[in-house]
């Protein structure tokens, strides 16, 4: 597929998408049969970035979020992207996840933390950390302040970026801050 059919199914932000994900999986260097978990599915297009990248994916949000970027048909952009059958969607709440722990090697927020009620927040990045396991990541990508101006123009109450290191609460972790073009990507990975 050429960039310019990539663009037009996939919008004029995917490319700055894909960079900032290739950030985040650079320093991740997860194995090719990494079990990757993408938490809020929106439009797909983390989903996507991540299966085109050879990754099975399970991806999902709330059934009952009904939200501006929520229940989105990312399966047919996905099926145009020759990826749908890499992943896999499954309704399910951030901060009660129905997953095993320890379940994921990599576990990815693209610009969904911003949107959970605040004080929820501790909860799904405690839970995040749970089906992460040992030796496993969590990633937050949150919007830049040009992103979010940009946001502003179609989604003038579009929230303000969330600082996942604020909902922490003592948790034992190492994290680490890489600046993406669009987005301030958190990495964060169990130390205990």
């Amino acid at each position: 597929m050429t960039t310019d059919e990539t663009g037009e199914i996939m919008g004029p932000m995917y490319p700055l998408i894909s960079h900032d994900g290739a950030l985040a999986l650079k320093e991740l260097a997860l194995p090719a049969d990494a079990a990757v978990l993408d938490v809020g599915t929106g439009a797909g297009k983390f989903a996507i970035f991540l299966a085109q990248q050879g990754f099975d994916v399970l991806t999902g949000e709330p059934a009952t979020d009904t939200s501006h970027y929520a229940g989105k048909d990312w399966a047919d952009t996905a099926t145009k992207m020759g990826v749908r059958e890499k992943i896999r969607f499954e309704a399910f709440d951030a901060n009660a996840m129905p997953f095993a722990a320890g379940a994921f090697d990599a576990v990815f927020f693209f610009g969904v933390l911003h949107h959970v009620d605040e004080d929820a927040r501790e909860d799904v990045l405690s839970e995040a950390l749970r089906v992460a396991g040992p030796g496993g990541a969590v990633v937050f990508f949150e919007p830049r302040q040009a992103t979010l101006e940009k946001l502003w123009v179609s989604d003038p109450g579009h929230p303000l970026a969330a600082h996942p290191g604020d909902y922490l609460s003592g948790q034992p972790v190492k994290g680490q801050r890489i600046e993406g073009q669009m987005m301030d990507i958190f990495i964060y990975r169990n130390a205990a």
